[in-house]
């Protein structure tokens, strides 16, 4: 199944899509747990289980709202740099993250769900000091303790 979550672009056309697809699994009938890292969309994370309502598609449905935060952190994170693939990929594998690359024009992502076991403030260190040099550039989408 895919849960549909409408996006808003910022005056610089970013996020460069509308709508994003997340993978889920039904619970129950409306209910559905969250299998993939968002790419773009905010305050939700891999493993949250929302609430969400059938679309016009049979295969899609709209999300309506975040039941249960999971302890996981998601992050987005730009590859500014094309160094920076290898040695990101080992990183966050290394630290058990749930990792995912797509490419949205010229954008070249990766979606990134940080465990409750990582130490995401050490991880957020590294990923600040790449930025300062424009080899990436990263947003938090959802912080797990800030979930409701």
């Amino acid at each position: 199944m895919k849960i549909v979550i409408p996006l808003e672009c910022n005056e610089d056309g970013y996020p460069p899509i509308q709508y994003e697809l997340l993978n889920a699994t039904a619970i129950s009938a409306n209910t559905f747990r969250i299998d993939n890292a968002p790419f773009f969309a905010t305050n939700i994370s891999y493993n949250d289980v929302v609430r969400a309502r059938q679309s016009n598609n049979p295969e899609q449905f709209d999300f309506v709202e975040l039941i249960e935060g999971s302890t996981f952190t998601s992050i987005s994170i730009i590859i500014l740099d094309v160094t920076m693939d290898v040695f990101l990929m080992d990183l966050l594998r290394g630290l058990n993250c749930v990792i995912e690359y797509g490419e949205f024009g010229k954008f070249r992502v990766l979606a990134v769900a940080v465990p409750a076991s990582t130490d995401y403030s050490q991880l957020r260190i590294q990923l600040e000091h790449l930025e300062s040099q424009s080899k990436i550039s990263f947003a938090e989408l959802a912080i797990a303790s800030a979930k409701s």
